[in-house]
């Protein structure tokens, strides 16, 4: 996935829900420079967003059963990193099933020839 810096982007993820299983957590976590991250965390008690510097700029639905891909709004350079999606089932019979997919994002700045960005309203 590819984001422009300022902009925002939407790591996808998304599953069939199917009777019989709840979700028990979603976790999204960035894996940049061999470290992991988690960024957000949706559980019985809500959403939390874990990483300080993803505050107020990250959201995931909630009114689409199935679709739990990430908002990153506002784009920065560090951005930049494999993300994963961790979704948690419970089954009736109370076992637990893991899936869990990575999407790589690139945030890159916009490169519009200069001639276009003159013409570009000052902000």
């Amino acid at each position: 996935v590819k984001g422009t810096w300022m902009g925002s982007t939407t790591v996808p993820c998304t599953y069939m829900p199917s009777e019989g299983f709840t979700q028990q957590t979603l976790t999204w976590s960035v894996e940049r420079d061999y470290s992991t991250s988690t960024i957000f965390r949706r559980d019985d008690s809500g959403d939390h967003v874990l990483l300080s510097q993803f505050r107020d700029r990250v959201s995931v639905p909630k009114q689409s059963p199935g679709n739990i891909s990430l908002l990153i709004e506002n784009l920065e350079i560090p951005d930049s990193g494999h993300y994963t999606c961790r979704v948690i089932w419970r089954s009736t019979d109370d076992s637990l099933i893991t899936k869990e997919v990575t999407t790589t994002v690139k945030v890159v700045k916009d490169t519009r020839p200069p001639s276009a960005a003159w013409q570009l309203p000052k902000s």
